[in-house]
Parts: structure tokens; sequence; C-alpha cells
């Protein structure tokens, strides 16, 4: 609700404390101004969400954010989800130029939604993960230019050459040149995007060498998604968005004071 349809529809007046608040004409609902920004309803003062917001941004657990906060789980499981909701569009605008490493890494689906096979044992039929790459396994597509970097779920099991294109014609740079190894889920989007291509084979010295960029990237990644271990991948892209949002921004300032401000003015200035 824009600023004119609040004073418009809405009627004024003060609560018992002196609050400002706003009473809707046509339904009686009563509301302050702070009700369309995320930090709306929170009991909790600023000092501690500064605290939450900093562990989190630095790497920490979500339960050791909490301690130092001093706040409760459940608490802190609700702010998550609030830093989710103001990073949610974080990667709409983010554009790579050349040069740009790129590949897939894998995340492993929540128990609970494993398939299996069934397999002879030594004794009787027993059930067995796929063996390789299989719908067990997340597809992310990563990728950098050093300077800044996406990351999004492609789909289960092996890249679709399709849903990758989808991926990269909104953030890749036309014309560019990629590095990677050799994947053929980016053919496609190499033809279509006029790509040139820079090809390591897998496992190599000369990969190793040549893709430490992503290769360290899908690292920090993991090493990331190892601190926040235990949630339900339904929400992977949530944490990617925030795994995403703490790279780039140490790129460009490597003050954790200031990232965590503009971290917390994203979330005043989110509107529902």
């Amino acid at each position: 609700m824009s600023k004119m349809s609040l004073y418009q529809y809405c009627e004024k007046r003060k609560d018992k404390n002196g609050t400002q608040r706003f009473i809707c004409k046509d339904c009686g609902k009563n509301f302050n101004i702070a009700a369309h920004i995320l930090f709306f309803s929170s009991k909790i003062n600023i000092k501690a969400w500064y605290s939450f917001l900093e562990c989190i941004l630095s790497g920490t657990s979500v339960s050791a954010a909490c301690a130092t906060a001093k706040i409760s789980a459940v608490t802190g499981s609700a702010w998550m989800k609030k830093i989710f909701i103001a990073l949610k569009n974080y990667q709409e605008t983010i554009v790579l130029d050349s040069p740009i490493f790129i590949d897939e890494t894998y995340v492993q689906e929540d128990v609970s939604k494993i398939e299996y096979k069934e397999g002879i044992g030594k004794t009787k039929k027993v059930k067995k993960q796929p063996k390789g790459i299989s719908r067990n396994k997340i597809c992310k597509l990563v990728a950098t230019d050093k300077k800044k970097s996406f990351a999004f779920v492609v789909n289960h099991g092996r890249p679709q050459r399709m849903k990758n294109y989808e991926i990269c014609k909104k953030h890749i740079t036309p014309g560019s040149h990629i590095i990677g190894d050799e994947d053929t889920s980016l053919t496609y989007t190499s033809n279509q995007l006029n790509l040139s291509r820079e090809m390591y084979k897998s496992n190599t010295e000369e990969a190793y060498e040549h893709l430490e960029p992503i290769d360290q990237l899908c690292s920090r990644y993991k090493f990331f998604l190892g601190k926040h271990k235990g949630f339900k991948k339904e929400i992977l892209q949530d944490y990617t968005n925030l795994f995403i949002f703490i790279e780039n921004e140490n790129k460009k300032n490597e003050n954790l004071y200031e990232i965590t401000i503009k971290l917390m003015e994203m979330m005043i200035d989110f509107k529902n």
C-alpha cells in the first residue's frame, strides 16, 4: 500500500502508548507503518537483530547466531525466513562478463525423499541408492567472473540443457568466453548465446590449474551448506541466495559491519 492510498483509505489514530496507527475505513483492521517491513512484530531489540545478522553473514551456524543474539531457536528460524524473503530476488540482476568460470555441483536430497532401486544382496534382495548422479542429487549451476557470482538450482540428476540455458540467458552476457569442464549440457547454451568455450577434462592437473576460481567457489558453497546442515532441501535456493549475497558483497566490501547494515536496510526497505 502506497503512502497516498494509506492516507486515503485509513484513519490515523494513536494508541495508548502514543504510537501512530492506521485504521482501515472499510474493514476496521488497524496496523502501524512498520507492518510493511520485515521487522514488523519483532519484539526483540535492534541490537539482537544486528548480532544475529552479523553472525550469519560471517558464516556461523543459525544455532551459534541465536546464542550470540540471545534468542531462541524458534525466533532464529523465523528470522532466517525474513532474511530469505529479503534476498529472494537478490540474484535477478546479476549478469556476468568474460571470462566466466562455470560448472555444476551437486547436493544430496533429503533422506525422506531419496529414491532406491532393488538389488541382489548375498542372501536376499536389498534396496540401494543408484550409483553416480541420480535423482537423489540436486544439480546446481554455479558461475563466477571473479567480481561477482551466481548459483541456481537446475534440476534433480544430470543437468538439463534447456534449464541451463534459461538460467544463462538471464545472467551471462551474450558473446562471453566461458571456462569449464567438458560439459555437453552447456553446448546448446553456448550456441544460442554465441559463447566461446575453453574446456578441460575433469580431474586432470590441467583442469585443477585453470578451473581454480570455480572449484574454490564450489568448495566455499559446500562448506557454507555444511554450517547449515539439517535444513529441508526445498529451501536450498534460499540458502544459496544467502551464500551468493555473502560472496558478492565481500568482493565489493570486506567490512562486515557495512555488509550487515546493507542487509538490514534491505529488510527495512522490503515491501510485502
